[in-house]
């Protein structure tokens, strides 16, 4: 082989090593199905207003279920000092999320997740925010239900149906000068009669 060859070969891998680089820091995310939503980003005042209403300590330990790109968990982290941890089946937002959590250097405290919110254990879980859709909601009150006493669920824009909240707020955000309503719940849930 002559020595032009050599170098293009070894060129050759060096460039293939440099594209696969990225994705060698971060395990492999594949499709599990797709999305029950599209990702619409929680602005950031009322990410900010739903983990003031939950009293987000730093013995806490925040779910995100559908965290898109990590914004709930990676502000909990750096605002409270707590562990969160993402939950995101889509592969892009998985990215987008890590790269987030990153970028604010927070990976000692917060985890993301590729998974399925549906079968995820909440147990360990003591505060969740949810903006998710209303059927969505309906469908994790099972999970929700086996969660320790005490701890605390913030619904965005939906509430958790049939279920009393501690509290109801409703504030526009300054990011887009939307109404947002935001419902605390405390488990055990109480049912409405």
């Amino acid at each position: 082989m002559g020595i032009n060859k050599r170098i293009a070969v070894v060129s050759l891998l060096i460039l293939s090593f440099l594209v696969m680089l990225p994705g060698l820091a971060r395990e492999e995310t594949k499709w599990i199905r797709n999305p029950d939503v599209v990702y619409v980003g929680t602005p950031y005042d009322v990410v900010s207003k739903m983990l003031q209403m939950a009293d987000v300590k730093k013995k806490d330990v925040v779910y995100d279920l559908g965290c898109g790109d990590g914004r709930m968990v990676v502000l909990a982290a750096q605002k409270y000092g707590c562990r969160a941890v993402g939950y995101e089946i889509d592969p892009e937002r998985v990215g987008a999320s890590l790269d987030n959590v990153a970028r604010n250097g927070v990976e000692k405290l917060v985890k993301i997740i590729q998974a399925d919110i549906f079968t995820v254990d909440l147990r360990k879980a003591t505060v969740i925010p949810l903006y998710l859709l209303p059927e969505m909601n309906r469908k994790l009150i099972p999970q929700i239900d086996k969660m320790k006493p005490g701890s605390r669920i913030v619904c965005h824009n939906y509430d958790l149906d049939g279920i009393i909240p501690d509290e109801t707020v409703t504030i526009v955000s300054n990011e887009d000068n939307y109404s947002h309503t935001l419902w605390l719940y405390t488990t055990p849930l109480k049912r409405k009669q």
